[in-house]
């Protein structure tokens, strides 16, 4: 995920252009745990580089990544689980570069209803403090500051996501979905998104 902030670092390190931080790294940041010396430091070796890190819970494959969601089946190559009135409310695409991330996009809505882009190709959209993104452990959440916009992404393995939870109310459709389950406007559904299409379920 891209969030973009700015910190003050020695002139030097700005010729070597920008540092992107995970959002751990950005909280460090700004608890003044990380100083802006070590921020420079990422240039030459950035973590995710580094022997030790385990990228296992990351999602970092080549492939489209495996959903669990709606039910009990695995979804394969479904690049978009459900559209609500042609509105896309996640998008998955494999990462540009072979050892890159998967590109996750995310599509909620506003407090009146109207749909609103929150993540585009993994970078963080809103710049007015109307969403919240949470990393903890292997979960991705991210929050509206008002309303019940939801989502919460959990990474099980490099190619393989479960939606653990999203809840929108898009153009007076309210829609909820884990991964057992699909509720549209209050009626429950279970294996109705399908799987091996470009859309698993249009609402």
């Amino acid at each position: 995920m891209t969030i973009y902030r700015y910190l003050a670092l020695p002139a030097e390190s700005r010729e070597k252009g920008a540092t992107l931080l995970c959002p751990t790294c950005h909280g460090l940041v700004e608890e003044g745990r990380l100083t802006p010396t070590q921020v420079c430091s990422f240039h030459a070796n950035p973590v995710v580089r580094q022997r030790h890190f385990a990228r296992d819970r990351l999602p970092f494959s080549s492939e489209m990544p495996h959903l669990i969601v709606g039910g009990s089946r695995l979804l394969r190559d479904t690049p978009i689980p459900v559209t609500v009135d042609g509105e896309p409310l996640l998008i998955f695409a494999p990462p540009r570069r072979a050892n890159g991330a998967t590109r996750i996009s995310l599509r909620l809505a506003a407090p009146d209803g109207t749909p609103v882009q929150i993540i585009d190709g993994n970078e963080w959209l809103p710049t007015d403090g109307s969403w919240h993104f949470l990393l903890r452990g292997d979960r991705y959440s991210i929050m509206a500051a008002r309303g019940d916009g939801l989502a919460v992404l959990r990474i099980v393995a490099r190619n393989r996501i479960a939606v653990e939870h999203l809840r929108a109310t898009i153009k007076g459709r309210r829609i909820e979905i884990t991964p057992d389950w699909l509720e549209i406007d209050g009626k429950r559904h279970i294996d109705r998104i399908g799987s091996g299409s470009l859309i698993g379920l249009e609402l």
